[in-house]
């Protein structure tokens, strides 16, 4: 069947794509590893709410948790800081299995994600445990991102398709691949945007339960999750319009199915927020600046790493990879979202635009609140979960799909814009394999250098490269039989 074949194809072309990152990279090669990875072990080991307080390796305040000093390496963090950026070899392996306080800023993070992938780091507290968590979390993000291309498939929606795997930004496999809850929270948001559009246009009890099951991750799995689930709702009724959505409302499954997993979310998550004071901030390192200062700042530096990060800018943010591969990287969205902003209509424009908007204004609101306690402290993929709808929606907009097909343009559209993505995953691959292998300056030599992967460099590579033939395979299978949507309804 189309949609089972979609879904497989589309579950390990995903899986393999961010098992790539979770074979090749150190211990901590990606934003705040070490800190997560020990959070999985405690919550694994009952640790749910460490009581010992201390600092980390950077004299930041942490929870201390006990966990063998197998767990992590030594020097930890010396692949980044101080600078400059080293490879991996300056990592050395602890093989001592003894207990000892070890601290983690993540020490309060919700357990969901944590209890998700933390099994292989309590079965084997070392590099090994390691890359089978890092495997596990690679597998979760992907079950969701099949999930969301089954829908794709089932209804007729190649576009659609091909907005999936460009949302799945290398930076987005990179996080699903590590252990660190952003890349579950982001194929969440995929998922929920893509089941919720879904559901809206011709609603059935399977997306419903799907679209539940991505908002009780969303709003569970970080402290911004209730924040992007709203603004991902509220954009997904503007988008369908109101008539739609009243429909929907009036549904009982709706209510059973989309309304009581939202709220069993929510309920966690006030849960978890009141008994682990989570957001509670200790003062650290803020910046004098005031809100000119900020909004300069951002104007001209964190803006653009923002928009970099989306794509790929790697480990702590000192690894770029060329501005060429990022700036095609947003030539290839903005194929589908200016069509669907030009063939679609003003509801269709002030939903897309509506979710930029709101995604760069978070980001503006968090460091206004946090440069003053913490320094500079958004990143571009903390909107992700919500900033993913810009390109999903425009693969919904009628118009361009029909313009394309009366062309006989749309096949070989949809596969242009999932080819291409292939080379460029590879690509800024091979790059950080580079900078972890060799160094930071060193041109492409990812089968090189002083440290190597447990697994070798080549078959990260080969997994990057097979992930995405397969996905490319799944804009060629023949879809399913389109579903009837609504009549008198349709959007751009």
């Amino acid at each position: 069947m189309p949609v089972r074949r979609a879904f497989a194809a589309a579950f390990v072309g995903f899986f393999l794509l961010a098992a790539a990152w979770a074979l090749a990279l150190p211990t901590n090669g990606t934003y705040d590893e070490h800190q997560h990875l020990v959070r999985a072990y405690a919550v694994w080991t009952g640790q749910f709410y460490p009581h010992a307080r201390g600092v980390d390796d950077a004299d930041t305040p942490a929870e201390v948790v006990e966990a063998p000093r197998s767990l992590l390496p030594q020097n930890v963090s010396c692949t980044w800081r101080p600078k400059p950026p080293k490879p991996a070899s300056c990592q050395l392996p602890v093989t001592d299995r003894t207990d000892g306080p070890v601290p983690t800023t993540a020490g309060l993070y919700s357990p969901v994600y944590y209890l998700a992938v933390g099994l292989p780091l309590r079965l084997s507290p070392d590099s090994t445990g390691l890359v089978f968590a890092r495997l596990l979390s690679a597998a979760t993000s992907a079950l969701l991102l099949a999930a969301a291309a089954a829908i794709a498939a089932q209804r007729g929606n190649k576009l659609l398709l091909a907005a999936l795997v460009l949302v799945s930004t290398p930076l987005a496999m990179n996080l699903a691949g590590a252990i660190n809850p952003n890349g579950l929270e982001i194929s969440a948001g995929v998922l929920l945007f893509t089941a919720l559009l879904a559901a809206l246009r011709s609603p059935t009890r399977p997306l419903l339960i799907v679209a539940g099951v991505a908002s009780a991750l969303l709003l569970t799995v970080r402290s911004l999750g209730p924040v992007l689930f709203a603004f991902v709702v509220l954009a997904c009724v503007l988008f369908a319009g109101r008539g739609l959505a009243l429909a929907l409302l009036r549904r009982r499954d709706t209510l059973t199915w989309f309304g009581g997993l939202s709220a069993a979310g929510v309920a966690f998550y006030v849960f978890w927020l009141l008994s682990s004071r989570v957001t509670d901030v200790t003062p650290d390192r803020g910046l004098q600046l005031g809100l000119g200062d900020i909004l300069k700042g951002i104007a001209t530096t964190r803006g653009v790493f923002y928009l970099r990060q989306i794509v790929g800018q790697f480990s702590y943010g000192e690894t770029p990879v060329s501005p060429v591969m990022i700036l095609l990287w947003y030539v290839l969205m903005a194929a589908l979202v200016i069509p669907a902003l030009w063939l679609g209509s003003w509801r269709v424009r002030l939903a897309i635009g509506g979710i930029a908007v709101v995604s760069a204004l978070l980001l503006i609101g968090l460091e206004v609140h946090f440069v003053p306690l913490r320094g500079w402290y958004a990143h571009g993929r903390y909107v992700m979960p919500l900033a993913v709808g810009v390109v999903i929606a425009a693969a919904y907009v009628d118009g361009f799909a029909a313009w394309l097909t009366r062309r006989g343009w749309l096949d070989s559209v949809v596969l242009a814009l999932v080819a291409i993505t292939v080379p460029l995953d590879l690509y800024a691959l091979a790059r950080v394999m580079t900078r972890f292998q060799v160094g930071i300056n060193a041109g492409l030599q990812p089968f090189g250098g002083s440290w190597q992967p447990a697994s070798g460099p080549v078959l990260p590579l080969l997994a990057c490269l097979l992930g995405g033939l397969l996905l490319t395979s799944t804009v060629l299978v023949r879809a399913a039989r389109p579903v009837a949507e609504p009549e008198k309804v349709s959007v751009g």
